[in-house]
């Protein structure tokens, strides 16, 4: 028997990925976190006709493939206010020494979603006494400082893969140390 979870998050507001859109199409420089965000969007380019026509479609925005850009989206900025913020600091730390390993810095993105997700998974099936789930920053942290000097293999074997799964469709290559 399958339990499946839903789990309902704020994600990015369209109405500011569309302005974040136009003003890197129009080749503004960006601020605070949208420099974030458009570095996001721009590591996507499968997804620019999506980005081109946002504010103009709506309903749902899954893809053929089952995944949801905008959904996705939200993962990245989740990950990189993480690392930003240092909040927890071992994101910084992690992102880091993976990238001194030799790892793709979006891959590394992925990686850290990957951890996240596992732990907002656990939150959701472990409500606070309240009823409400809360994502245990510290536990997530020391997850990844148990993952951060793994080996590029056996960390997303340790995250359940038989391989580093393609990053949107593509394999990515490590870079040399």
């Amino acid at each position: 028997m399958s339990r499946r979870i839903v789990i309902e998050m704020q994600g990015v507001d369209k109405r500011r990925l569309a302005e974040v859109w136009a003003r890197m199409r129009q080749g503004e420089k960006l601020v605070g976190d949208d420099t974030y965000l458009g570095r996001s969007m721009a590591d996507h380019p499968e997804w620019f006709p999506i980005f081109e026509t946002m504010d103009v479609l709506a309903g749902d925005d899954r893809q053929p493939s089952g995944e949801d850009p905008f959904e996705h989206l939200t993962f990245h900025l989740i990950v990189g206010s993480q690392i930003f913020h240092r909040s927890p600091d071992e994101a910084e730390t992690f992102y880091r020494l993976r990238l001194r390993a030799g790892d793709d810095p979006h891959e590394i993105v992925h990686m850290m979603i990957a951890v996240f997700q596992r732990h907002l998974a656990w939150a959701a099936e472990h409500p606070t006494a309240d009823g409400r789930p809360h994502i245990d920053l510290k536990a997530y942290g020391q997850t990844l400082k148990v993952l951060w000097a793994l080996k590029h293999k056996k960390l997303w074997e340790r995250l359940g893969f038989d391989e580093a799964p393609a990053v949107h469709g593509k394999t990515i290559r490590r870079r040399s140390k």
